[in-house]
C-alpha cells in the first residue's frame, strides 16, 4: 500500500512540473507574438512618425506614384506640425560601391491645413510649384537615365535641415561625374529650392526658372513666353 501511495505521489509531482513547463512555454510565445514594436529598415528611416502616420504616408505616396512607391521619410522634416512624405520610384541598375539610391522619380508631399500637397517633383526635371529648380536650360537631346540619390540632415553650408541630393545618372551602370543638385525648404518662400554648393554663397536659395529654353539637335531654343 505504502509503495502505491509512493507512485501515485511521484506521478502527481511529475504532472505538476509538466503542466507549468507547457504553461511557462505558452506564456514566452505569446509575447513574442504580440509584440508592438514597429519594424522599420535601415533604407527607410521614418522621422517622428506615429504608425498611423506611416500608414498615411504610404498611402498618398501610392497615389502620386502608384503602387511600386517606396517611402524613405515620413514626419515633421521642416516645419513643427506639418508632416510630409518622400517618396520614390527605384530604378534597377547592376549592385556598385555607390551607397546612393537609384530612383526614376522622387516626389515630396506636404500635409498642410489645405490638405496633401506635391511640394516637390524629381522625375526628367525637377520642378516645385513655382517653376524648373535647379537647371538653366532643357535639354532635350540628353536620355533620361534617372537619379542618384542622398537624403542628408544637413546643407552643404553645415546647417542642420533636411536636404535632398540629386545627380543625374549618366551610364548603363548607374554612374555619374557630375557634381548633382541638393535642395533644401527654404522657409522664406515655403518651397523647396536649389542650395547652392559650399563656396558658391550657400546661405542663398537660388530661384526657379518658370519658361527655361530649350536644347534641341545643337540648338538652344528660346522660350516661348505667356502672352
Amino acid at each position: 500500500m505504502r509503495v502505491k501511495l509512493k507512485c501515485c505521489l511521484i506521478m502527481l509531482t511529475v504532472a505538476g512540473l509538466l503542466l507549468l513547463t507547457v504553461t511557462g512555454c505558452k506564456k514566452d510565445s505569446h509575447k513574442q507574438v504580440t509584440s508592438t514594436q514597429p519594424v522599420q529598415s535601415p533604407t527607410s528611416p521614418v522621422s517622428s512618425a506615429t504608425i498611423q502616420q506611416q500608414k498615411e504616408c504610404l498611402a498618398e505616396a501610392k497615389k502620386a506614384l502608384g503602387i511600386h512607391a517606396q517611402v524613405l521619410r515620413c514626419g515633421e522634416l521642416n516645419t513643427p506640425g506639418i508632416q510630409e512624405v518622400v517618396a520614390v520610384l527605384p530604378a534597377k541598375y547592376p549592385p556598385s560601391s555607390d551607397t546612393s539610391l537609384k530612383i526614376w522619380k522622387l516626389v515630396i508631399l506636404r500635409h498642410e491645413p489645405s490638405g496633401w500637397r506635391t511640394a516637390l517633383t524629381a522625375s526628367r526635371e525637377i520642378q516645385n510649384e513655382a517653376g524648373y529648380v535647379g537647371l538653366e536650360f532643357i535639354d532635350d537631346d540628353t536620355k533620361f537615365m534617372g537619379y542618384q540619390l542622398r537624403l542628408r540632415d544637413e546643407r552643404s553650408d553645415e546647417s542642420t535641415v533636411f536636404a535632398v541630393n540629386l545627380i543625374y545618372i549618366e551610364s548603363a551602370d548607374g554612374g555619374s561625374d557630375q557634381v548633382g543638385i541638393q535642395i533644401a525648404w527654404n522657409p522664406a518662400v515655403g518651397r523647396y529650392q536649389e542650395v547652392p554648393l559650399e563656396g558658391e554663397g550657400s546661405e542663398n536659395f537660388k530661384p526657379e526658372i518658370k519658361n527655361p529654353p530649350h536644347f534641341r539637335g545643337g540648338v538652344m531654343i528660346p522660350p516661348i513666353l505667356p502672352q
